[in-house]
């Protein structure tokens, strides 16, 4: 018997997650949606996985152009992190972004890595959709600056211990 809704989002509350930006196009138009559920899945070949809830407005958009960048927010990023979870409709109105080589929105003042993927496959688990994405392009932007995290379902920053 699977434990009840609450007591599960508190138990994955308690695992601290980086938080990304997938960001696509429909035509011309970008889309986007933020999610904490990512992770890298093999290096050889280079894939990573996102999760999207199959309620997100940008999921259609995302199957349809099979390619999608991941945008790593950098820490206090907080407020676009919420645009981007929120139904806003355009969500890219007042924000900057740069083509990928496949023309796929980079948030570049944003994020502190981003990565560009070709989608090689998707699979349904519960109300997600798991999309593994192949990546093609991408790019650390910041590699001394954090990352943004969430952790216990509020925004945080990781401050790194002084080497020893």
């Amino acid at each position: 018997m699977a434990v009840e809704r609450e007591l599960f989002l508190e138990i994955m509350a308690s695992f601290p997650s980086g938080v990304g930006i997938v960001a696509t196009l429909e035509g011309d138009e970008p889309r986007g949606l933020t999610t904490t559920a990512l992770s890298s899945v093999s290096a050889d070949p280079p894939l990573l996985l996102v999760c999207v809830d199959v309620t997100s407005r940008t999921l259609p958009s995302l199957l349809e152009r099979r390619g999608f960048v991941v945008n790593f927010l950098r820490s206090r990023r907080d407020e676009l992190a919420r645009l981007f979870a929120s139904k806003t409709e355009h969500k890219f109105d007042a924000v900057p972004w740069r083509p990928s080589p496949a023309g796929l929105p980079v948030l570049h003042e944003d994020a502190v890595a981003w990565a560009e993927c070709t989608t090689e496959r998707e699979f349904e688990a519960g109300d997600h959709l798991i999309v593994v994405g192949r990546v093609e392009a991408g790019a650390a932007l910041r590699p001394d600056e954090p990352p943004l995290l969430y952790y216990r379902r509020r925004w945080v920053e990781w401050t790194p211990r002084p080497e020893s």
